[in-house]
């Protein structure tokens, strides 16, 4: 599924640079698969859930200092489990979203090759997706700081996006108003790898961040982030 989500977003960003609406059409076709692919992994995780629930009565977790279950409670894969999932699930969906709005053909053409800062947001966005899948194929928490810095530019670079083209006066209301329905879907697809990154730290150190503000910390220790999953 990781790796499906990573391809879709591959290939938003070849339809976009391209002016490619075939392979738009092909994108949103494609999101069948993921969501399929999202129940069973949710089936699974459910059943996890029963079974560390049995597990844990079995260990006798319930007596045990909070801090010490949080870290060896078998409840905290499947839990994490779903949360990814659901996280994938939803950058799948917000990529659709671009390309179904891209498929209406009202955004003029070379807009995502030449223009700044769409060519920015495109980078940027495949750049955290990559991160995102990489850290969870290879089960780290390794891209948190650099996943977090990207996601910063990128919130600064879509509302750099939204004035300009507010503001540009060869667009039209049509255009510009699915222009930023594009750039609002490249911002929460770039929220739900942020997201995907802080579980992976929940589920390798037992810490949740995501409810913790911005912190300065060592390059070699984890950043904090702000949760926008909603």
């Amino acid at each position: 599924m990781a790796e499906l989500v990573l391809e879709q977003v591959i290939m938003l960003g070849e339809a976009l640079e391209n002016d490619d609406y075939d392979l738009a059409n092909r994108i949103v076709e494609r999101d069948d698969r993921i969501d399929d692919l999202e129940k069973e992994n949710d089936n699974l995780s459910q059943n996890a859930i029963l079974e560390a629930i049995t597990n844990r009565n079995i260990l006798g977790m319930g007596n045990v200092d909070n801090d010490i279950v949080l870290k060896k409670d078998p409840l905290r894969f499947a839990l994490s489990a779903i949360r990814i999932t659901r996280n994938m699930e939803r950058m799948g969906d917000q990529v659709v979203n671009c390309a179904e709005v891209f498929r209406y053909k009202t955004i003029r053409k070379t807009l995502f090759k030449k223009e700044e800062p769409m060519t920015l947001i495109l980078a940027r966005v495949t750049t955290l997706a990559g991160m995102a899948i990489e850290s969870l194929v290879e089960e780290k928490e390794r891209f948190m700081g650099s996943v977090n810095t990207i996601e910063e530019e990128l919130n600064g670079l879509c509302d750099q996006a939204f004035k300009k083209y507010r503001d540009a006066q060869d667009m039209d209301k049509v255009e510009f108003a699915d222009l930023y329905r594009i750039i609002l879907a490249m911002e929460r697809l770039g929220d739900y790898a942020v997201n995907i990154a802080e579980e992976l730290v929940r589920l390798n150190t037992g810490k949740d961040i995501r409810h913790l503000g911005n912190e300065i910390q060592s390059p070699t220790s984890v950043s904090y982030a702000v949760d926008r999953s909603g």
